[in-house]
């Protein structure tokens, strides 16, 4: 059933869509709306088929199936916004199916960007973090413009799992195919100098909270970090040569005996908090540091110890159809001829 689906999906990329679940979907041939798998637990969609419906992915019967309140659901829809990027309204359950699924298609569709977002509550202000100088002062120059150079900083078509691409109309952003019990991932290009190894350097990720599923880690690697595994797991900060921030878990992860089972991250947070759509990773290869930010609030050094690598941004995800924008806001560097 994956294939079908897949096939599907690579005719209508060109249009964002047709890539939304059809409202008759969501019910099956006994009248019944459903919701994620009981079973696998990592189909948050099912496909009607002559004389059944299957979970895209699994193929378990619909009897396997959470119910949906159809009556919230209706209340939803009759009260939803008919703006692409109001997400509330897509998907109703009586539990929280996000926290279930692991992957599989996602009722998310079209492009992240502009579309309106949810005011979101971060951290409470006593806890919030004014960042180091060096920081803000780039944070405050006007970010670049040119669109040549945030491409030559942004995701690298090349160096991508099969199941990624980058998007034709935005050269900032991929989509992920949906491939059953896969995890993919991508890499940036690197910049003009093919990675990253001197200065400090800010990118702007913006991933929607609707289609990042329970393993969506975004950070750095080296060229040596494999790009695709199976399985639904956190393939980066799974190795040696990769660093990693898990937006589920809120903990960083890395091979090594201290990361390689997660360290929270900001270190001190004290309730279940979600990172909004849009944050910053900040790395700063002068000092060897990795760290992020939600708006003025500098979360901390995640990573340390990085100098003398020579590192990329990195995303690896396991929600079908998930899109991420990489967007890069500046650099500054210490030397200014940039020579080690």
């Amino acid at each position: 059933m994956a294939l079908v689906r897949s096939s599907k999906s690579s005719k209508s990329s060109k249009s964002s869509n047709n890539l939304s679940i059809k409202p008759q979907d969501k019910v099956d041939i006994h009248g019944v709306q459903r919701a994620a798998c009981t079973n696998c637990s990592e189909c948050p969609q099912f496909i009607s088929v002559t004389g059944h419906v299957l979970c895209a992915y699994c193929g378990c019967p619909p009897v396997k199936h959470k119910k949906v309140d159809r009556k919230r659901s209706r209340e939803s829809d009759s009260g939803g916004s008919a703006d692409s990027g109001s997400h509330e309204s897509d998907w109703v359950t009586t539990s929280d199916s996000e926290e279930d699924s692991s992957s599989g298609v996602s009722s998310y569709s079209g492009s992240n960007r502009g579309q309106r977002q949810r005011k979101l509550d971060w951290r409470p202000s006593h806890q919030v973090s004014a960042p180091p100088p060096r920081v803000a002062s780039l944070m405050e120059d006007t970010p670049i413009q040119d669109l040549e150079i945030q491409e030559a900083h942004s995701w690298s078509g090349e160096d991508t799992s099969p199941n990624i691409y980058i998007k034709t109309e935005d050269g900032l952003t991929f989509h992920r195919n949906p491939v059953y019990q896969t995890t993919d991932a991508i890499r940036g290009k690197g910049g003009p100098d093919l990675g990253y190894t001197h200065g400090l350097h800010v990118w702007k990720i913006t991933w929607p909270q609707e289609s990042r599923g329970t393993h969506p880690v975004v950070g750095v690697a080296t060229r040596e970090c494999h790009l695709t595994e199976a399985g639904y797991k956190r393939l980066v900060g799974s190795t040696s040569n990769s660093w990693g921030w898990c937006l589920k878990s809120l903990k960083i992860y890395h091979d090594s005996r201290k990361y390689r089972n997660g360290v929270p991250y900001p270190r001190d947070i004290d309730e279940k908090l979600k990172v909004p759509n849009s944050f910053h990773m900040i790395l700063d290869m002068d000092r060897g540091t990795l760290a992020f930010q939600i708006d003025n609030d500098f979360l901390g050094v995640a990573f340390s110890g990085l100098r003398g690598e020579e590192l990329y941004p990195i995303v690896s995800a396991v929600w079908g159809h998930c899109e991420v924008t990489l967007t890069y806001i500046g650099n500054q560097f210490l030397d200014e001829d940039r020579s080690d």
